[in-house]
């Protein structure tokens, strides 16, 4: 699966094929199929090698919080180790070993935390959704060097510092912070943070709580 991963995390997933991976390991494709029976076990296979590296460790904190926040930046590690994992993950498949652990781990921290089934379920799966799509527009901050990235960040400061006060002074006083989109690292932290404040303020809702 290694071979595969890489193939997909350096050439896209449409990289991969049967044909290309008998290519590279100098082998039949059919000596491929006594391993994986299509695409899509493959796909599969990959999906379980990728997450195999997912750290769990958050578990431990004692704030359900921070046991949340540290698993989404676990898989914020996963993502950026393997930029192929976001389509991966957004495939519609069965679970295998490694994702259902995942899964189970993450609802028995917000079943704790007091959150009935369905919203454990519906938090979970929006808060996976919104850190890989985070990841996702991270990522595009982050193409090129690192000179050419702070190249774009001093023209967005350009351009959004010299629009029209009056027209646009909102625009203007946020120019900074336009600017700022190429640091990952806080794009990440604010938009974990906006996600965890909403998870919070629906655990001190009544309306959310067991009966």
């Amino acid at each position: 699966m290694g071979l595969a991963l890489n193939i997909a995390d350096s050439e896209g997933i449409g990289a991969v094929s049967f044909r290309r991976l008998a290519h590279e390991l100098g082998v039949t494709p059919m000596a491929i199929y006594r391993h994986v029976r299509n695409k899509d076990d493959l796909l599969d296979a990959m999906t379980e090698h990728v997450l195999a590296s997912f750290d769990t460790s958050a578990v431990k904190e004692t704030n359900w919080l921070e046991q949340i926040r540290g698993l989404l930046y676990a898989l914020r590690r996963v993502l950026l180790a393997h930029p192929s994992g976001t389509y991966l993950l957004s495939r519609r498949s069965l679970p295998s070993t490694n994702r259902l652990k995942i899964f189970e781990m993450s609802l028995g921290i917000l079943r704790n935390a007091g959150f009935a089934p369905r919203e454990a379920h519906f938090i979970f799966e929006h808060l996976l959704n919104q850190a890989v799509a985070l990841v996702v527009a991270g990522a595009g901050y982050v193409q090129g060097s690192e000179e050419e990235r702070r190249a774009w960040g001093s023209k967005l400061l350009e351009f959004y510092g010299e629009l029209p006060r009056q027209q646009y002074p909102w625009l203007v006083e946020a120019a900074p912070h336009i600017a700022a989109c190429v640091d990952t690292e806080r794009h990440f932290q604010f938009g974990t943070d906006l996600l965890l404040a909403g998870v919070e303020a629906m655990a001190s809702s009544k309306r959310f709580k067991n009966p």
